[in-house]
């Protein structure tokens, strides 16, 4: 590939990533309200509705290995019709509660399948020695605008300009949009890159040489229920805090991690791939234990806007959901243990697979840790997996 083409490619790639960072915020990330306030459900169906949400992610390897032969630009495009799909349906055409299943996996089979293949398309438009750089910043582009995707969230709601209650859902035809546009220019990019030789063998790939990877993504599928369950459900359980609260502080989130993702990609071209998962775990480490600490104090008291330490639970929950910006680390050293690039994407794909698996597990153990022993002991349980980072990084040459 031309200098020039490479650029032009990455400029595409670069948008791609902007509109799907939209969609997903217009999307995915306020689908809980939805389901509650368009169906009305209960907690046995909320915990249902993982099902058809999450299941996708174990999926991935195989849709991965059937679609091989395609290249990752064509797969990108299937992956970001399928969520086109979901969302038409869901924003447009009022479903009832079992369609509204079907086309939630539909959606989310999307989403999951662009998750390895955004980081093989970023990697192999990388420059040779500029693959961290690379990462970081098209990781920083996607933080950037799934913030703008909170912001827009944020005052659509409060303003009552976004609702649940007309026929219409705004903010899913918004994402389809930007989804529709996302579409179209991974068509374009066909043209400014080459298609490359695709999957020659389709079957799902398992190598022992790729354990270090598989590793990290298990502890990233224990690591990311602090993300996404547990330290949340602190804001709003421990602290009594709304949606709003939640909003914001994902936007302070997203701020800091258009800051934090380039230069994380730049220490990962200067220290390489061993030293950098030894600086995850112990950012991870510090960033957890802190979190639990300062959630235990919380635990059968009373706070308000005005304590202190309210406060210092705002700035420990941003610190831990900062965590995933390492995860640009764990794709780079695939790419760098690959017996061949062709195995990369089918890699990813299993490695998605496994972090699913471990997020199945690991959520229902953490709820009876919190409830057993008490909230400070889960942040101490996903604070262990890290030692998982460590073993990896022992087996890594450089």
């Amino acid at each position: 590939m031309t200098q020039q083409k490479r650029q032009q490619a990455v400029r595409l790639f670069a948008a791609v990533l902007a509109l799907t960072a939209l969609a997903n915020g217009l999307g995915s990330n306020i689908f809980s309200n939805y389901f509650n306030e368009v169906f009305h459900i209960d907690s046995v169906q909320r915990g249902f509705i993982e099902i058809p949400r999450e299941s996708p992610g174990i999926l991935c390897m195989v849709l991965v290995a059937a679609l091989g032969f395609l290249g990752n630009i064509w797969m990108s495009v299937v992956a970001q019709v399928l969520v086109l799909v979901g969302l038409v349906v869901m924003g447009w055409m009022s479903p009832d509660y079992g369609t509204m299943l079907v086309f939630l996996f539909i959606h989310s089979l999307g989403m999951h399948l662009f998750m390895p293949l955004n980081d093989a398309i970023s990697m192999d438009l990388a420059e040779k020695g500029k693959v961290g750089e690379t990462l970081g910043k098209l990781k920083g582009v996607n933080t950037l605008f799934s913030m703008a995707a909170a912001v827009l969230v944020f005052f659509g709601f409060r303003t009552g300009f976004f609702s649940f209650r007309s026929g219409t859902i705004l903010p899913f035809a918004l994402g389809a949009v930007t989804t529709a546009a996302a579409v179209v220019l991974l068509v374009m990019m066909v043209r400014a890159m080459p298609r490359g030789e695709g999957v020659k063998n389709h079957k799902l790939l398992f190598r022992k040489r790729y354990m270090p990877y598989y590793m990290v993504t298990l502890a990233y599928g224990c690591q990311k229920r602090i993300k996404i369950v547990f330290a949340p459900w602190v804001i709003i359980n421990l602290l009594g805090q709304g949606a709003d609260t939640v909003a914001l502080l994902t936007i302070v989130v997203h701020l800091a991690g258009t800051w934090l993702a380039p230069v994380i990609g730049r220490m990962l071209d200067r220290l390489g791939v061993k030293k950098m998962l030894l600086v995850e775990a112990v950012y991870i480490a510090v960033s957890f234990l802190t979190m639990g600490w300062l959630a235990g104090m919380l635990a059968g008291g009373s706070f308000g806007l005005r304590d202190p330490l309210t406060w210092l639970v705002y700035g420990a929950y941003v610190l831990c959901v900062l965590f995933e910006q390492f995860n640009m680390v764990h794709s780079y050293m695939m790419r760098s243990i690959a017996l061949d690039p062709g195995e990369v994407t089918r890699t990813l794909s299993v490695g998605l697979s496994v972090d699913h698996v471990m997020a199945i597990i690991a959520s229902p153990i953490m709820g009876v840790i919190w409830k057993t022993w008490g909230v400070q002991y889960v942040f101490a349980a996903a604070m262990l997996s890290a030692l998982l980072q460590v073993a990896a990084a022992a087996m890594t040459e450089k």
